[in-house]
C-alpha cells in the first residue's frame, strides 16, 4: 500500500477490435530505474502490469509524477502495450500530474506511435472561441392568406370578420341599434300593448293582493311565531348579555392544549419546571420514560468509581487499574489512539494523561495531543506537549483543546504523537494498563468494532492529520490510560 502523503492518479483504458470485441493483453507502466521519497522513507521501482479484463478494461492507481518530494524531481511513465495480434508492440512516454486524477488513456496516447520524444501530456479543454459576424437579414416576408382566403384580390364581408352586416341593424330579423344615450330608439321598440301588466297573481282590474297571494304570513300569525323580548327563558350567559362569547376562564377551565389531561395519549410539549419533580410508580419499560432515582442507582455501577467521581467527562478506563511497574513510553512518529466513551453530551475542553515521571526538556515542538472521533475526523488538538507537560516525579497532566468540542454522545480516540526523545527514559512515561506478553486483551472486540486501543499504520509523523481513514487504524498492544474533561 502506498502511503498515505504520496498524491495519486487513476489511470483508465478500454481496448477493442474494430469489429467491437474485447482485446486481450497487457499495459505496462514502468517508472524510471528507482524513485526515491525522502519524506514518506519509500523507494518506489519496477513495472506496474495492468491486465485487460473481459470488457478489455484496466485501470490502475499510480503516483503523480509531480509530487512533491520525489527525487529525480522530474520523471515520465514509460507506457508499453502487450496486446495480443498487435504487433509492433506500441511504447510512448506519459506523465500523471496530481492536478489531474483522473486520466484516461484514450485522452494522453499518441496518435502517431512514430513521432520522437512524444511526452502525452493531459490537459484541460481551451476556452470557447468569440462568436462569428451577425449575417445578412433577411428579406421582409410576404402575406400569403387573410382569414383563409387566398388569391390576389381578396374581399372580406362581415362573417369573414364575426361581425354583424350593417343592413341589419334596425331592420327586422337584425340587431337594434342606440342611441346617443346608449338607449334603443323608440323606433326600434315592438307597437301594441307589450307593454302594459293584463293580470297580477291570475287578478284583474284594480287588484289589492293580500299576505295569503303571495305566500306570505299576516302580522298576526307572524307575531304569534316570535316570543317578546320579555318572554325570552335566557335573560343572560355567565353575566353577560347581548352577543356572548365566551372563553374557557369564564367557565373556569384551561383553554385547550395548555391542560395536562388526566387520561389519554397526549404530547406536552417546552420546558417544563416543576415545584415538586414528577414521579413514577413503575420501572421504566423503554428509554425514553421517567426513571425513579432507586432504579438509576441499581442499575448504575453502585458503590463503583465513575469519571464524574473524579471530575472526568470520560475515561478510556479506571486509571486505578494501570500498571504498577510499566509505564509507557512512546516511539517517536507513532500516532496513539487512546478509545473514550461518552454516553452524555458534554463540552469537551481538556485531554488528560498521567505521567509516572518525566525528565524534562525531551520533548520536541513537533509533539501534540488530539481529539478524533469514531469516524477518523479531528475535532480539537492541544498546543505542543512541549508547553504542556512539565518535568515531573507522578503528575496528572491536564491539556487543553485551543478550542472546546461539543460532543454528542458516542466513541471518541483520545490522540498522543511524541517525538524527540532520544530513547525510552528519556521521554514522559504514561500511565499504562497492565500488559499481558505483547498482544493484551485492552482492543477486544467484535469484527469490525471500534478500537479502544490502536496506532495508525504509518510512521514518523510530525503533526496529526485533519482526518484518517480507519483501514489505517492497527490495534497496540499498549492500553495508554487519557481522560477528557
Amino acid at each position: 500500500m502506498l502511503p498515505e502523503n504520496l498524491p495519486t492518479v487513476a489511470v483508465t483504458g478500454r481496448y477493442l477490435t474494430p469489429d467491437g470485441r474485447p482485446m486481450t493483453g497487457t499495459v505496462e507502466f514502468r517508472p524510471p530505474a528507482m524513485l526515491t521519497h525522502a519524506e514518506s522513507d519509500v523507494i518506489l521501482g519496477g513495472p506496474t502490469v495492468a491486465r485487460l479484463d473481459a470488457e478489455g478494461r484496466i485501470e490502475v492507481v499510480l503516483p503523480a509524477t509531480d509530487g512533491p518530494g520525489w527525487n529525480p524531481t522530474t520523471w515520465t511513465y514509460t507506457v508499453t502495450e502487450q496486446l495480443a495480434g498487435v504487433t509492433p508492440r506500441r511504447t510512448y512516454q506519459i506523465v500523471l500530474p496530481a492536478a489531474q486524477p483522473e486520466v484516461d488513456l484514450a485522452d494522453v496516447s499518441p496518435a502517431d506511435p512514430a513521432t520522437p520524444n512524444y511526452v502525452a501530456v493531459p490537459g484541460p479543454a481551451g476556452p470557447p472561441g468569440e462568436p462569428g459576424p451577425r449575417g445578412p437579414a433577411g428579406e421582409p416576408g410576404t402575406v400569403s392568406s387573410v382569414n383563409g382566403h387566398t388569391g390576389a384580390e381578396i374581399t372580406l364581408g362581415a362573417a369573414d370578420v364575426a361581425a354583424v352586416p350593417a343592413s341589419s341593424v334596425g331592420a327586422a330579423g337584425g340587431v337594434a341599434s342606440l342611441d346617443a344615450q346608449g338607449l334603443v330608439p323608440a323606433a326600434q321598440l315592438p307597437t301594441g300593448t307589450g307593454g302594459a301588466v293584463a293580470s297580477v297573481n291570475g287578478l284583474t282590474g284594480e287588484v289589492q293582493l293580500t299576505a295569503a297571494d303571495v305566500g306570505a304570513l299576516d302580522q298576526t300569525t307572524a307575531d304569534g311565531r316570535y316570543l317578546a323580548a320579555d318572554a325570552a327563558p335566557v335573560r343572560s350567559v355567565n353575566g353577560h348579555l347581548g352577543d356572548v362569547t365566551l372563553t374557557a376562564a369564564d367557565v373556569g377551565s384551561v383553554p385547550a392544549g395548555e391542560a395536562v389531561l388526566l387520561g389519554g395519549d397526549q404530547s406536552v410539549g417546552g420546558a417544563k419546571s416543576f415545584a415538586v419533580p414528577p414521579s413514577a410508580a413503575a420501572d421504566p419499560a423503554t428509554g425514553d420514560q421517567l426513571a425513579r432515582r432507586s432504579y438509576v442507582d441499581a442499575v448504575s455501577a453502585a458503590g463503583a468509581w465513575s469519571p464524574a467521581a473524579l471530575g472526568f467527562a470520560g475515561w478510556s478506563f479506571d486509571p486505578a487499574t494501570t500498571s504498577a511497574n510499566r509505564p509507557q513510553y512512546c516511539i517517536n512518529g507513532w500516532l496513539y489512539l487512546v478509545g473514550v466513551p461518552l454516553h452524555a453530551p458534554r463540552t469537551i475542553s481538556d485531554l488528560v494523561f498521567f505521567t509516572a515521571g518525566y525528565v524534562g526538556g525531551t520533548l520536541s515542538s513537533s509533539s501534540y495531543a488530539g481529539l478524533y472521533t469514531d469516524g477518523g475526523t479531528r475535532v480539537g488538538v492541544t498546543k505542543p506537549l512541549t508547553q504542556l507537560i512539565p518535568a515531573n516525579e507522578g503528575r496528572t497532566i491536564v491539556c487543553p483543546l485551543e478550542t472546546p468540542y461539543a460532543a454528542q454522545p458516542g466513541n471518541y480516540w483520545v490522540a498522543l504523537l511524541v517525538n524527540g526523545p532520544a530513547s525510552k527514559s528519556d521521554g514522559p512515561g504514561f500511565a499504562c494498563g497492565a500488559a499481558i506478553g505483547n498482544a493484551p486483551a485492552g482492543s477486544a472486540r467484535m469484527p469490525g468494532g471500534f478500537v479502544r486501543h490502536g496506532r495508525l499504520s504509518s510512521t514518523g509523523r510530525t503533526s496529526l492529520p485533519s482526518s484518517f481513514n480507519l483501514t489505517s487504524v492497527v490495534a497496540d498492544s499498549n492500553a495508554i490510560w487519557a481522560a477528557v474533561a
